[in-house]
């Protein structure tokens, strides 16, 4: 049970009731009883807003409203809605995806795939040998340049090698140098020697000032065209990066790669075994950084329909593999391929989910659309409501015009194309699917139907409380109906309809500013007739009442020529008018008012037409009637024959007369009534104007 407490909100100036939980708690009021200060005043509550904004004029009292237990979710429908949520521009309502497509079973799969997207890795942290032979091979690529064939190009060290006589085996003229050349500083050995030949002249040795010998001229010739110190520091890396990998290539490979740097090879073998350690050590490098680069980001499900084919582009070829094919290598390629065939696995089984996820996203447009287009049909709304989606935050509804014959159009500023039932109509169905996906404690109709025939009411009120799981349905959800329409209290609280139970009801009266409720169960709506009968046979009530019920009665049911006759004199005395015939005032026969007489009398036992014109029906006896009548209902009846006695219609105000008229005839469209006697449903103004005008008039004190 909740209970809402309000003071001193607009013209409420304090009033509670309490809503049962899981219902629809309908709360029938006339116009002007606060009906939306109260829808306001608990959502304002609720949500945290400032209920300032309800102050009436020229008071100084707060404002509040008190919600036991507190809600802390409470939506609303109302002009706000309509106005704010949905029809902006060409878009049928914001946060489709939220409306539409989200839900429990959506967001469970979802956080699934995100959740084993972030596992979707290769683990290759526990084997450093990745990332050191990827450094090692990348340093050694970035110091051979490849040609537009792929041939490698003939500079910097594949030019030393091919253009330089072996380091390791001097020409026979200058062997002598050989221990030199082997020393750890033969690199700088072999700069200072040729730039010393700058200043050997005469053949005496710069720095030992000895004479050279007479070959020297031959050996200094020897030496600098075939050793330079950029050539030897060259053929010293590629040494040392051949020692670097040298576990990873097949040894008889290493050893012939070896012979072509140590020993002066032609230059075609050279290039061919430098080629393909190039080649392979390229291959081997490019799939190992991607598999290091796929372990370092985040897969989005986007990727996941083309992952399999991107992670099978990574597997490495032993068979591809010529000079790096040594059991080492072997075994690391063997461990990357099976690291990235069990993701692939994981990659498979994840567009499966991924695919289930986008047959849910598919079922819910395609039965949000199909629901919300047969609710349009129903309500004679040519337009229908399309839905694309792209992702999360692209998920667009589409409105379009149906036009007999032709293809459906795209409506634009939706605003301006629907009537203002149509868009009120269509903005419930559309607040159903809405309020369906925010779970709120507290749903809040205010008048939501009121501007709708009794076909369509029902029609509307039967889809949005509809009694089945396949549809998005406010049935048995915790509701708020305030309404001054009395259709659906009579469908749901008479007839059980559209659903069985699952509804409460209320009347709701603001009496002074004072809220005054009173439950409405099955009994207290009476049939017009049924309630006219009673209190034409009731004994308990006054005369004039029973007069008035009665004429009531007869003119609502009158068969027989006997209840005609009856309705004529009724009418005539109600009217304080000789007796004369409804249809053409002549007089009617004696003899006929005693048959009118006699069919009164089954009801109200000593009627006569004379006797009660002259006593209940005199001025004074009127007047004190009126006074002493605390029924406002009754009230207004004796109002009605006190204007008529003292000619008083032309002086009463329009709306007032109106509203008279409508109650002392039958002229209201229901066949069910609150009961009257047990209800004030009289509007609150009508009672002091009635007093007003008489005061006035000087027919009361």
């Amino acid at each position: 049970m909740i209970t809402v407490e309000i003071k001193n909100c607009n013209n409420v100036a304090s009033g509670s009731f309490c809503l049962t939980k899981n219902l629809l708690n309908i709360r029938y009021a006339m116009n002007g009883t606060g009906k939306s200060t109260i829808a306001k005043a608990i959502h304002l509550s609720a949500t945290g807003g400032d209920l300032k904004t309800l102050k009436s004029f020229g008071e100084t009292s707060t404002p509040s409203c008190t919600i036991t237990p507190a809600l802390k979710k409470v939506l609303i429908f109302d002009e706000t809605f309509v106005s704010t949520i949905v029809f902006r521009e060409s878009e049928v309502i914001a946060n489709a995806f939220e409306v539409f497509i989200r839900s429990l079973e959506y967001d469970q799969k979802q956080k699934d795939i995100n959740e084993r997207l972030k596992e979707l890795h290769l683990d290759l942290a526990s084997n450093e040998e990745y990332a050191r032979l990827v450094s090692t091979g990348k340093l050694v690529l970035d110091k051979l340049s490849k040609t537009t064939n792929a041939s490698l190009k003939k500079v910097g060290l594949v030019k030393s090698l091919i253009s330089t006589a072996s380091v390791f085996k001097l020409p026979e003229k200058i062997k002598k140098y050989q221990p030199l050349m082997d020393s750890e500083h033969n690199i700088d050995w072999v700069g200072w020697k040729n730039d010393g030949g700058k200043f050997d002249d005469n053949a005496i040795c710069p720095f030992c000032t000895i004479t050279l010998g007479d070959d020297y001229a031959e050996e200094k010739k020897t030496f600098a065209e075939s050793y330079s110190k950029s050539n030897v520091k060259n053929i010293r890396e590629v040494i040392g990066y051949f020692d670097q990998v040298s576990d990873y290539m097949d040894p008889e490979k290493r050893d012939i790669l070896y012979r072509c740097v140590k020993e002066t090879t032609e230059e075609d073998t050279i290039l061919l075994w430098l080629n393909r350690f190039y080649l392979d050590l390229d291959y081997l490098v490019t799939r190992i950084q991607q598999a290091i680069q796929f372990n370092s980001y985040a897969v989005r499900k986007e990727q996941i329909s083309g992952l399999s084919e991107h992670l099978k582009s990574m597997l490495i070829d032993c068979s591809n593999l010529e000079v790096f094919n040594s059991k080492k290598t072997q075994d690391l390629v063997s461990d990357l391929n099976n690291r990235i065939d069990a993701v692939r696995a994981e990659a498979d089984e994840l567009k499966i989910e991924i695919g289930s996820l986008k047959g849910l996203i598919g079922s819910s447009i395609k039965k949000a659309v199909k629901d919300i287009n047969e609710f349009l049909d129903m309500a004679a709304i040519d337009y229908i409501l399309e839905i694309n989606h792209e992702s999360e935050s692209v998920t667009k509804t589409i409105l379009k015009y149906k036009k007999k014959g032709k293809d459906a159009v795209n409506v634009e500023n939706i605003r301006h194309h629907l009537s203002w039932g149509e868009r009120n109509a269509f903005a419930l169905v559309l607040f159903l699917h809405y309020a369906a996906t925010q779970n709120p404690e507290l749903i809040i109709l205010d008048d939501p139907i009121s501007s709708f025939d009794s076909n369509k009411k029902y029609a509307i009120m039967n889809r949005v409380f509809a009694n089945d799981l396949k549809v998005k349905t406010l049935y048995k959800k915790t509701v708020l109906m305030l309404t001054h329409d009395f259709q659906p209290v009579i469908d749901f609280i008479v007839n059980s309809k559209p659903h069985r139970g699952a509804t409460e009801a209320a009347f709701l009266r603001n009496e002074n500013g004072t809220l005054e409720v009173t439950a409405i169960g099955p009994g207290d709506i009476r049939s017009f007739t049924k309630q006219l009968f009673e209190a034409a046979s009731n004994d308990q009530l006054d005369k004039v009442h029973r007069v008035s019920s009665l004429r009531k009665l007869v003119e609502h049911t009158a068969r027989s020529r006997e209840q005609k006759l009856a309705y004529n004199v009724l009418s005539c005395l109600l009217h304080l008018k000789p007796i004369l015939s409804y249809v053409d005032d002549t007089l009617i026969d004696p003899l006929d008012v005693a048959v009118a007489e006699t069919y009164v009398r089954t009801f109200i036992a000593d009627f006569t037409y004379a006797t009660y014109l002259s006593t209940h029906f005199s001025q004074s006896e009127l007047a004190k009637t009126y006074i002493a009548e605390t029924n406002e209902y009754f009230k207004v009846q004796v109002f009605r024959i006190l204007m008529e006695i003292h000619g008083l219609r032309s002086k009463i105000d329009d709306p007032l007369l109106k509203y008279i008229d409508e109650q002392f005839h039958v002229e209201n469209d229901y066949v069910f009534f609150l009961d009257y006697t047990k209800y004030n449903t009289v509007p609150t103004f009508v009672v002091p104007k009635c007093d007003e005008f008489l005061k006035r008039e000087g027919i009361i004190a």
